[in-house]
């Protein structure tokens, strides 16, 4: 999943598209299935899952997401630093990265709380209440063109 590019100052598609594939081949050594989610298809070379609400944030796409699979596992793609071995910490323990619980595991059974969530505050904090504690250095989110050139150094 990935958010607007506002607050990168710029567009940030040009540099996207080595998080996508970055994000992309680790996950693809894991997951049999890998799909971004986006309000648009935003390059030809990668599958998508095209969300249909009109609200920037994850928890509509959350939703629809687990409604259609059932079990997932979500990895932002601005989120380049996290490897494979803390996907797979993860996944076994069917949990979410303590500090950023946008990265981890959903499932149908967490529907009624995102649905209670989706009328009221909007968070996804305490959708899935399992938390596993991720070295801080994996989750740094690139937002800014301050935080990628702190990545490039």
């Amino acid at each position: 999943m990935g958010g607007r590019s506002s607050r990168f100052g710029s567009e940030k598609d040009d540099k996207a598209l080595l998080f996508y594939k970055l994000q992309y081949d680790k996950c693809k050594k894991i997951f049999k299935n890998v799909y971004f989610a986006a309000k648009y298809k935003k390059f030809r070379n990668y599958p998508f899952f095209i969300e249909k609400s009109d609200i920037y944030a994850p928890l509509p796409a959350l939703e629809e997401i687990v409604k259609k699979y059932k079990k997932i596992f979500i990895l932002s793609v601005d989120t380049p630093n996290i490897n494979e071995k803390s996907i797979i910490k993860l996944l076994r323990k069917k949990s979410v990265a303590s500090d950023n619980p946008l990265i981890g595991y959903y499932d149908y059974t967490m529907l009624p709380k995102i649905r209670e969530n989706l009328k009221g505050k909007m968070r996804i904090f305490d959708i899935n209440k399992r938390k596993t504690v991720i070295n801080k250095k994996e989750l740094v989110n690139i937002n800014t063109l301050d935080d990628l050139n702190r990545l490039s150094c």
